[in-house]
């Protein structure tokens, strides 16, 4: 998690100086482009590896997962750079089709990697599974940087960096992962394809509307605005999630495998304290990223960007509900009852489009657009958390408290950096100095509350810390 951590603290600073060197305009279309790749990707992702992982599956059936991943990628990703040029104009956006030829092929080096990864996520490999996306998010950044800023290549900057990544993180996977797990000889049996698909379609559907409800809002804002405006909204929802998901995403890797490989009891006992940590950890991110947001954009962002920060003041505290949910549906994966996966996916693509769409359609303001996503993501989780709780059997009020109640000592940490980021405006310090100060005093306030409010949670998570290092030694 340090190392996830601190090469997405990386990433983070290169986004901050990228705008410099990119227009809002340009980083609106390639996106766009993005979209389109990964739909496209989505659509034929039927998440083999999670059957892989479930049902400890041999060497054979992992092979013939790779086989049919890759093959149906490439026709996935020959048919989306056939159509680029009536999505670009489906979208009113004519230099977006220039781009979808180098994300379609970085996604194939994603698709390359897939099942060598999940099989080291099995073998619960995460300090290496974490060690290669942090290298591969590094490179990422590296390169968009130095290409953006030295031969000014704009959008292609971004696309140049994708394919980096993921040739990194290709070869690094096939070298880390043990091939007579995967890499065997094998016919690809229909009964085993079929076996694939039926344990992968709730998911890969479920994937499906997680991609609608966090990117195909980004088409609605073009479509609503324009390209200038999706561009900053899309970067203030990229920094947004930033601190939060990538955080939270090298705790949630964890928990699938985990939990399939516990006994019943101790399965159900961990899935809320899982949450509860989780909330602990993630929340303060969130909510404190929120109340910095304007001071962050003055120390950082060009002024050609000045429209996105009132929506990264929304979207950071928006941020926090989204890893709510997650531990309910690592355990309904582990129980294997993924039709509930399927299910949460479609209620936060039906809310947060909806919402995102009738608030930029009636107020026409970006803004009101951030507020709709962030309004979807909490109704998503409290109906998400109660479907899983009771189809499953875990205790829905436990959950629920545990998730929530860190945002508890959130509130007190948020009125501290907001008064103290007033005095130092009224005192003319400059903006970098004053988010140092804000952060300061954000975490103490943080700290303390949460002993006062979460006590319980905070002895918990150092007892864990405790034993880890004790581990280690």
């Amino acid at each position: 998690m340090l190392f996830g951590v601190g090469s997405r603290a990386v990433q983070l600073v290169g986004q901050l100086f990228l705008t410099r060197w990119i227009l809002p305009h340009d980083y609106g279309a390639t996106m766009a482009a993005w979209v389109a790749v990964l739909t496209a990707g989505c659509l034929t992702s039927f998440a083999f590896g999670q059957q892989l992982i479930a049902k400890k599956a041999p060497p054979e059936i992992a092979f013939q997962a790779a086989v049919v991943h890759i093959a149906i990628g490439a026709v996935a990703m020959i048919t989306v750079c056939l159509i680029r040029d009536p999505l670009s104009d489906a979208f009113d956006e004519p230099e977006m089709g220039q781009y979808v030829l180098g994300y379609a092929v970085a996604h194939m080096f994603e698709r390359l990697r897939y099942v060598p990864e999940r099989l080291l996520v099995r073998a619960l490999r995460f300090r290496t599974v974490a060690t290669i996306n942090g290298l591969g998010a590094i490179a990422y950044t590296g390169s968009a940087l130095l290409t953006a800023k030295v031969w000014s290549w704009g959008g292609y900057a971004m696309v140049f960096a994708a394919l980096v990544r993921g040739a990194l993180t290709f070869v690094l996977c096939i070298r880390a992962a043990p091939r007579q797990e995967w890499l065997v000889r094998a016919r690809v049996r229909a009964a085993d394809v079929r076996d694939l698909f039926a344990y992968g379609l709730p998911i890969m559907i479920a994937i499906v509307s997680d991609l609608a409800a966090t990117r195909w809002d980004n088409l609605i804002v073009l479509n609503l605005f324009n390209a200038e405006v999706m561009g900053n909204y899309t970067l203030a929802y990229s920094l947004a999630e930033m601190p939060v998901l990538n955080i939270a995403d090298q705790i949630a890797e964890v928990l699938m495998p985990s939990f399939s490989r516990m006994e019943d009891e101790q399965r159900l006992r961990a899935v809320v304290r899982a949450a509860a940590l989780m909330g602990l950890v993630v929340s303060p991110l969130g909510v404190g990223l929120g109340a910095v947001a304007s001071t962050v954009v003055d120390a950082f962002i060009d002024r050609r960007w000045t429209l996105m920060g009132p929506m990264l003041a929304i979207l950071s505290i928006m941020t926090v509900f989204r890893p709510m949910t997650w531990s309910a549906t690592a355990y309904a994966q582990a129980v294997q009852k993924t039709r509930i996966v399927m299910y949460a996916s479609f209620l936060r693509a039906g809310f947060v489009l909806s919402l995102v769409a009738i608030f930029g359609a009636v107020t026409r303001d970006p803004n009101w657009v951030c507020i709709g996503a962030g309004l979807g993501y909490a109704i998503h989780a409290v109906v998400v958390i109660t479907l899983a709780g009771r189809q499953t059997g875990f205790p829905v009020g436990a959950y629920l408290v545990g998730v929530l109640r860190p945002l508890l000592a959130c509130v007190p940490m948020f009125l501290a950096v907001l008064g103290i980021k007033n005095v130092l405006e009224a005192a003319s310090v400059p903006a970098a100095a004053s988010l140092a100060v804000q952060v300061t005093v954000g975490v103490i306030v943080y700290v303390i509350s949460a002993f006062v409010l979460v006590r319980s949670s905070v002895n918990e998570l150092l007892r864990l810390g405790r034993e880890a290092l004790r581990r280690r030694r």
